[in-house]
This record gives C-alpha cells, sequence and structure tokens, in this order.
C-alpha cells in the first residue's frame, strides 16, 4: 500500500491518493555509493561511500480509476515535492515521471529524504 499526498495543508479531494502497487513495482531497487578506480598494478581500489534514502528512485506500476489518476495527474503537474508513505516509512520527493496508459499507470519517484 502506498500513499502519496501534497506537503502543503489540503483537504478534500485531491489531498491524497492511497494504492495498492502492483507486484512489478520496484521499491528496493537501489545502489550504493560506490567507486571502484584501477591500480598500475593491476589491481583496484573500491571507495564504499555508503547508502541513503536519497539515493532512492521507486519504480510504481498500479491501476488507477480515472478519477486517481487525474487526482495524480494534478499532483504531478501543479506540486513540487510530494509526500510518499510505503511500508518501510515515509519520504519526501519529487515524481520524474508518469506514465497513464488507460489507467496502468507507472511512476517514478525521486527520493530526496
Amino acid at each position: 500500500m502506498i500513499a502519496i499526498s501534497k506537503t502543503t495543508q489540503a483537504t478534500g479531494d485531491g489531498a491524497a491518493i492511497i494504492f495498492q502497487e502492483l507486484l512489478q513495482s520496484r521499491l528496493r531497487n537501489e545502489t550504493a555509493r560506490v567507486s571502484r578506480s584501477a591500480t598500475l598494478d593491476g589491481g583496484c581500489v573500491i571507495d564504499h561511500q555508503g547508502f541513503s534514502d536519497s539515493d532512492r528512485t521507486f519504480d510504481i506500476r498500479a491501476r488507477f480509476t480515472q478519477e486517481q489518476a487525474d487526482i495524480l495527474w494534478d499532483m504531478f503537474t501543479s506540486q513540487t515535492f510530494l509526500n510518499i508513505a510505503t511500508k518501510e516509512g515515509f519520504f519526501y520527493g519529487v515524481i520524474e515521471t508518469m506514465q497513464d496508459e488507460n489507467g496502468n499507470v507507472r511512476l517514478s519517484i525521486l527520493v530526496k529524504e
């Protein structure tokens, strides 16, 4: 279950949307801050700077009614940042892309914190 809401005070229709993501969604497909550099002796140096939630990108797929898709489209086009709640926690981020094909919606959400 995922909830997306505006970050400013809003009530009524369009303030938030709650939906069940499809199994094809990817919420934990992430990359740590790691780099590898070759050394002159044929080896390498690996620099691991850890992981931050701000490295995350949510790839969400869901079935929406037309009303839900319209609310989400309004958020996508009128809001800069949104609140995103998932089973793992509460995040602050932006919708990078939104594709709506007759109720089959795919979102790419970049997490800030």
